[in-house]
């Protein structure tokens, strides 16, 4: 019974110290899927005057909306374009599939070229391999960024994407105890 209620113990611990959390979210107008920037992200912005930025998140302000760096802080209405660096989800698979094509036909090239006599391995061959490698790479390498801007309609709602300071830190009142 004892080995069982140690690790609950601590468990248990850790749950209380982190009750909250404090990020940047990115989303999609109507739609539920998120990208959540914590504190230690680093995160790549356009201001209004068109000038980009890479910062590191130190923390975010949600009363006053702001982003907050180790030199300064950035409002975030006053962002108009976020971009990120992750593959797309469309990509990275079919570009490691065109890479892999080119393997297995470079492996089946030289297996027919050592099995049969008649058939060798030649330049139309490597050409196939080379051309499927290089797509392949040239597809997750170009479609690896995406820039989000926000943008807005007359009324001030956002039109396709938005960026929101979140808390969700569970303070305890006093008659909770």
């Amino acid at each position: 019974m004892r080995h069982i209620l140690i690790p609950l113990f601590f468990l248990l611990a850790i749950s209380e110290s982190s009750f909250g959390q404090k990020f940047l979210q990115l989303e999609r107008v109507h739609s539920p899927k998120t990208r959540k920037y914590f504190p230690g992200h680093e995160i790549t912005f356009q201001v209004q005057g068109g000038q980009w930025y890479t910062r590191v998140i130190e923390d975010v302000s949600y009363d006053q909306h702001y982003i907050i760096f180790t030199n300064g802080h950035v409002s975030v209405d006053s962002i108009t374009a976020f971009r990120t660096f992750d593959n797309q989800k469309w990509s990275r698979p079919i570009g490691g599939q065109l890479i892999n094509f080119a393997i297995a036909w470079t492996g089946f090239a030289l297996i027919a070229a050592a099995v049969d006599k008649g058939d060798s391995y030649s330049r139309g061959d490597a050409g196939v391999a080379v051309v499927s490698a290089g797509l392949g790479l040239a597809l997750q390498k170009l479609f690896r960024k995406r820039t989000f801007r926000m943008t807005k309609n007359e009324k001030g709602e956002s039109k396709k994407w938005r960026l929101r300071v979140l808390d969700l830190t569970v303070s305890k009142s006093k008659n909770d105890y």
